[in-house]
């Protein structure tokens, strides 16, 4: 797969104008995403150069879709395709909420890796599952019912692909060797 490198992510991070508190939110999620990336590596390959640059760049549209009111994680796969790299953007596109319920056996682990990562953590601290889908309810489910019925469907997929994840990496829920 064709990867942009560390120093063309960040320009573009830099041109669509990633604010501190999302940046601190995917610095964090970059550093599970490549803890739990190196340990699952231990029973399976996995690239770690995609999980660390989909976990770095998984959130580089969120301001720019909140100005311009699209979804931001098929805008960045939109953009990362327009830039030449279409494989790499599809791993972008996977990372919103309601992808995991379609994730299969065709669905890449460094996929699964970055959007599971992401939904571990609020803001920028790590968080237990059952804890960000109780933050998720509160702020977005409150907003409609169907807002609320979309999350929830979400849920026994997130907590399934949580499972297979960790029983890969060998870690517990709490990740309590991640010091991120």
């Amino acid at each position: 797969m064709k990867l942009p490198s560390i120093d063309e992510c960040n320009s573009i991070i830099k041109k669509y104008g990633m604010p501190r508190n999302i940046e601190l939110h995917t610095q964090k999620v970059r550093g599970v995403a490549n803890f739990l990336a190196k340990k699952i590596l231990e029973k399976r390959f996995v690239d770690l150069d995609v999980v660390d640059r989909g976990a770095l760049m998984h959130d580089f549209m969120k301001m720019h879709c909140i100005e311009n009111d699209c979804r931001h994680a098929a805008e960045a796969g939109r953009v990362m395709a327009s830039l030449g790299y279409p494989v790499f953007g599809e791993i972008l596109k996977l990372h919103g909420l309601e992808e995991v319920l379609n994730f299969d056996a065709n669905v890449s682990i460094e996929a699964k890796i970055v959007w599971y990562a992401d939904k571990r953590v609020n803001h920028d601290k790590v968080v237990l599952l059952s804890e960000r889908y109780a933050y998720l309810k509160e702020r977005y489910g409150s907003k409609s019912t169907e807002k609320m019925n979309q999350i929830i469907s979400t849920e026994k997929p997130a907590f399934d692909l949580e499972k297979e994840l960790l029983s890969l990496a060998n870690v517990s829920e709490k990740l309590g060797e991640f010091n991120g």
